[in-house]
């Protein structure tokens, strides 16, 4: 069986498709698997919902939003009780829990396939190639689950939508994503009469998410405690009742005006009372900053829009739909399985990966190569620019060429720098784009100063990198493979 995940910032959910239908592999009334870790010497490891009860005793000894971690540099490890974790083992915990988790889903649901051929993760619609090849290894290295693809999170809820029930075929939607992590919006437009059943227009990507809310409304709970006690100390334990508190009040205030609660504190209870207004108005710079990029999509989008789709659980807030009804008036907006859409999506997309015409992604970045600008005629190392071999908004899958020299006799590898952009001119300074790595093309013997190596950048369908690369002169394969910085 091929599943589909929904790898969530606050909440992973593992579905696949039963007798034709999406649905997820949970027990009944299980909402999803909490994305957390916690160790300590006595209890060990926990995942999901004991990771959470545990700590509320010991948050000291908890990790939270570890995949908004991932491109990190300044959190490589994480000291749990004395001991030393890195990202990609507890990332790998979390896969091997979600693993077990849809296990135990599949033989509650009494489904005859009791295995797990691989799956489908969901990612952000602009997760950086070094984040892709990270939650690709953690899950296949740390928690033996084979990854057999990625889908972008707002494209599968549109795969989803189109798939349900009442879903439309030949209509334009635009997916409104609005996650623990991130904020992300994709233009994808169904037609099964075209040789593209789903052809995604444009994507973005904003790293603001639920968490963001939940933040600001934790503050805004610790000011209404210092106006009772202005000496109040918080400590680790406090922060972490206090985030709890902020999420509940969060939920309750989707369905409420006003919301009243306490926190306890030092062993002394605080009583609060928070309005939606109130919380509304604190929030508005983050719901204004998704809208912009909403706007800017839309603006470069040619094709008529049907609906606007909201989807992810922080979508639930009212300030959203308000927000749409107010910018867009004229598009009618519809709130589809805001916890469950992306999961199905996935699973649906991993039932027909091999379908070549079932979906057409394009590509969030230029990929190119750093290399010596006119070096045979100005021989100065310095004049350093980057080539772009694979372009932003290429369809997925994409190939481009590129070709490098040998500068001196007998070098048996070359290192070739490699950049990410969103930067569409074929040249560009180093300044204007961000390294990644490094390619490495090794295994040539005897070569000689002015050798040429020709070298083929793929980007596949899940948005991941692959490298062919051929000596010229003697045109053999030669060996290649990119390392990736801080990976």
């Amino acid at each position: 069986m091929k599943i589909g995940i929904d790898f969530g910032t606050s909440f992973s959910l593992p579905a696949a498709m039963i007798n034709g239908n999406p649905a997820t592999l949970l027990h009944s009334g299980q909402y999803g698997l909490p994305s957390v870790f916690y160790y300590d010497n006595s209890q060990g490891i926990l995942i999901g919902i004991p990771a959470e009860d545990q700590g509320d005793r010991h948050p000291d000894n908890i990790v939270r939003n570890i995949k908004m971690e991932i491109s990190n540099p300044n959190q490589k490890t994480y000291q749990l009780d004395g001991k030393t974790f890195d990202k990609k083992k507890i990332v790998g915990h979390i896969f091997r829990e979600i693993n077990q988790v849809a296990l135990e889903g599949i033989e509650y649901q009494q489904l005859m396939s009791q295995e797990i051929d691989g799956a489908v993760v969901s990612v952000p619609a602009a997760f950086t190639l070094r984040e892709l090849n990270f939650i690709r290894d953690a899950a296949q290295e740390e928690a033996g689950l084979k990854v057999l693809g990625f889908i972008r999170e707002p494209v599968a809820a549109a795969i989803a939508y189109f798939n349900a029930p009442a879903g439309e075929d030949d209509k334009t939607i635009l997916v409104y994503d609005l996650g623990g992590g991130t904020c992300d919006v994709a233009i994808v437009r169904s037609d099964k009469n075209s040789s593209e059943w789903y052809k995604v227009i444009d994507s973005e990507m904003l790293r603001i998410g639920g968490r963001d809310w939940d933040k600001l409304l934790g503050e805004l709970i610790k000011r209404k405690c210092r106006e009772q006690e202005p000496a109040i100390k918080f400590n680790a334990r406090a922060e972490n009742k206090i985030l709890k508190a902020a999420i509940k009040a969060k939920h309750q205030l989707s369905r409420l005006e006003r919301y009243e609660s306490y926190v306890e504190v030092g062993g002394d209870d605080y009583d609060f009372e928070i309005t939606r207004a109130e919380f509304e108005k604190i929030t508005s710079e983050l719901l204004q900053d998704t809208m912009r990029m909403v706007d800017k999509l839309k603006q470069n989008c040619s094709t008529k829009i049907d609906y606007i789709v909201l989807v992810g659980g922080s979508s639930n807030m009212p300030q959203v739909r308000k927000a749409f009804e107010k910018n867009y008036p004229g598009i009618e907006i519809k709130i589809f399985e805001p916890e469950k859409a992306i999961a199905f999506g996935a699973a649906i997309y991993a039932e027909h990966l091999t379908e070549e015409s079932f979906l057409h992604d394009i590509c969030k970045f230029s990929y190119g190569a750093r290399y010596i600008q006119d070096f045979s005629r100005y021989k100065d190392y310095n004049r350093l620019r980057i080539y772009n071999i694979i372009y932003k908004g290429d369809e997925l899958p994409t190939s481009g060429e590129s070709n490098s020299s040998k500068v001196r006799d007998g070098l048996s590898s070359t290192y070739i720098a490699v950049y990410e952009s969103e930067c569409t001119d074929e040249v560009y300074m180093p300044e204007d784009g961000t390294y990644i790595g490094e390619i490495e093309i090794h295994g040539i013997e005897g070569s000689r100063k002015g050798d040429e190596t020709l070298l083929t950048m793929t980007i596949d369908k899940s948005g991941l990198m692959k490298l062919e690369a051929i000596d010229k002169r003697t045109g053999k394969s030669s060996n290649v493979e990119i390392h990736l910085e801080g990976y």
